[in-house]
């Protein structure tokens, strides 16, 4: 064991109390901790998928809240161990479970969830796996992009993942084995969140008519030129809708 990992495990066990585990999966393991003085939440990812190099990336960076801070991040032989900023509120998934935003909040959603994917996107970060439940509203409104535990940094010369990840119904087609994950992956799911935003189902169902539609289109096109390449693009175009 690493000092660094010494040294979260004796932090956690003598300054904090174990709140919950937010999610287990057989690749990751999401534990909530609260500081027993300041009531201040940490998460303790598990990892074994070894992505260390995102973390890495992202640690200490200030992300304007788009994204969670960072605080240490600790290879082990057994798994990869990140701390990270615990996100109050609820997912989209779960806040227009039986309901559509308004045009302007959904409007100020999309918006922000462009501005989370510039910030990765610029740092050659793909999130993989954007979808509702990985998008936290804070009580204030603001929008929270969670969850990089498949997230990846593009590489050169790589012709295609080394393993096949994401959601089925948001992952583009692209992310099955096809090519290597560009910033256009999350373009794509981008498209299908913000379908299902706006009608409650996927884009392949219905989509939207007007500005909103043909944008959403643009997304999801199977051809991956057709797409919007960037989230500066994107964003200049949902500036102009609704």
């Amino acid at each position: 064991m690493s000092q660094l990992k010494s040294y979260i495990d004796k932090t956690l066990k003598d300054e904090y109390k174990e709140v919950k585990t937010l999610s287990e999966t057989a690749l990751n393991r999401l534990t909530v901790y609260e500081h027993c003085q300041t009531g201040k939440k940490v998460v303790l990812i598990r990892s074994l998928n070894r992505n260390d190099d995102v973390f890495r990336t992202l640690k200490s960076k200030d992300t304007m809240g788009l994204l969670p801070m960072i605080y240490e991040v600790c290879t082990e032989d057994d798994a990869l161990y990140v701390l990270e900023e615990y996100i109050e509120g609820e997912s989209l998934f779960k806040k227009y479970a039986t309901s559509q935003p308004e045009s302007d909040e959904l409007k100020m959603i999309l918006l922000s969830i462009c501005d989370s994917m510039e910030i990765l996107h610029s740092l050659n970060i793909v999130h993989r796996d954007i979808k509702p439940n990985n998008i936290m509203v804070r009580r204030d409104g603001s929008i929270c992009m969670v969850d990089l535990s498949i997230a990846k940094i593009i590489t050169e010369n790589s012709a295609r993942d080394t393993t096949t990840l994401g959601t089925v119904g948001y992952a583009a087609p692209e992310q099955f084995g096809v090519s290597q994950s560009m910033p256009t992956v999350d373009i794509y799911a981008f498209g299908v969140l913000a379908n299902q935003l706006a009608l409650g189902v996927h884009p392949t169902t219905s989509v939207p008519k007007g500005k909103l539609g043909r944008i959403i289109k643009k997304c999801t096109s199977t051809q991956i030129s057709n797409r919007y390449q960037n989230a500066s693009q994107l964003k200049k175009a949902i500036r102009n809708i609704l």
